[in-house]
């Protein structure tokens, strides 16, 4: 990929002091990240659907809808200032490799179920045939940009495992400019290292299902059901004993509840503990709505 080749050769060039940047650019540098200062410390709560966050699991927008308030670590604000870091950093370096951007944060909006969806979109960007997509920036752990960007990872994969809902995401945006979605530029937290994954050249399969299941969701979240129910249940803790599986007796959350920030409205008395089953001198966390049995 022409792009990316582009991207990659001048990170090179600027490691070995190869290149120059002029002062107009570092001023717009500054000034979206002044923009994400803003953006993320006068944040206000209020509720509306958006493209970003359409595909996210619908129980957490209807607790949104409802009021609820989300319980969030007091790291989620340097992940989100960090992820806004890197979509300016690539940018910039994009625009001085020379890859053709199109437009860039340039808002969007969608007519979904009768009601006005919108959105701002990262990038568009022309290709070295020409053609014009729509491309989303993100930031991975190290985990991610190994096991879900690249080597066994991808569009598939990611799609397999989408918690964030950004299949649906690059999908609402590419039908909102009639451009197809090109995939995610992604950038490595740990190692700095630079992706672009890209999306599918067939997608009008995949664009009519999300687009279904879009408008599923508007259509739940301007009328939802007043009971609201949690869709996910708690899992038995299972170990091996000669091929055999046997319970602990405790109960773990579902991997889309313990990563949310409605935990605690759902499941009061979750706690979060060494996992009971691990061998690992340092065992990872896990959150238990049932601990019997603390160690094995």
């Amino acid at each position: 990929m022409l792009n990316l080749l582009k991207i990659q050769d001048y990170m090179q060039k600027a490691t070995r002091g190869e290149v120059t940047i002029s002062p107009s650019a570092i001023k717009d540098f500054a000034k979206e990240c002044e923009e994400s200062v803003e953006r993320q410390l006068n944040k206000k709560r209020e509720f509306s659907i958006r493209m970003s966050g359409l595909g996210r699991p619908l129980c957490q927008q209807l607790l949104d809808r409802q009021g609820i308030e989300e319980d969030m670590d007091y790291n989620a604000l340097f992940r989100f200032m960090f992820g806004d870091l890197v979509e300016s950093i690539v940018v910039l370096i994009m625009e001085q490799a020379e890859v053709e951007i199109v437009a860039k944060q340039k808002p969007v909006k969608l007519t979904i179920a009768g009601h006005e969806i919108t959105g701002t979109l990262d990038l568009i960007l022309k290709d070295e045939m020409g053609v014009e997509k729509v491309w989303d920036v993100k930031s991975a752990s190290e985990w991610a940009f190994r096991f879900k960007y690249t080597g066994y990872g991808g569009y598939d994969k990611i799609k397999e495992d989408d918690p964030f809902g950004y299949v649906m995401q690059g999908h609402l945006y590419g039908e909102a400019t009639g451009l197809p979605f090109g995939g995610w530029i992604v950038v490595n937290k740990s190692s700095g290292e630079i992706v672009m994954v890209e999306a599918p050249d067939w997608q009008d399969e995949d664009r009519r299902e999300y687009l279904k299941d879009a408008e599923k969701r508007v259509k739940r979240l301007l009328d939802p059901d007043p009971n609201f129910v949690k869709p996910y249940k708690t899992e038995f803790e299972t170990y091996k004993v000669k091929g055999e599986d046997v319970r602990t007796g405790n109960k773990t959350l579902h991997k889309i509840c313990s990563m949310c920030g409605y935990r605690s409205h759902c499941w009061s008395n979750a706690q979060l503990h060494d996992k009971v089953t691990s061998k690992a001198k340092s065992a990872p966390k896990v959150w238990y709505d049932v601990l019997k049995k603390k160690t094995l």
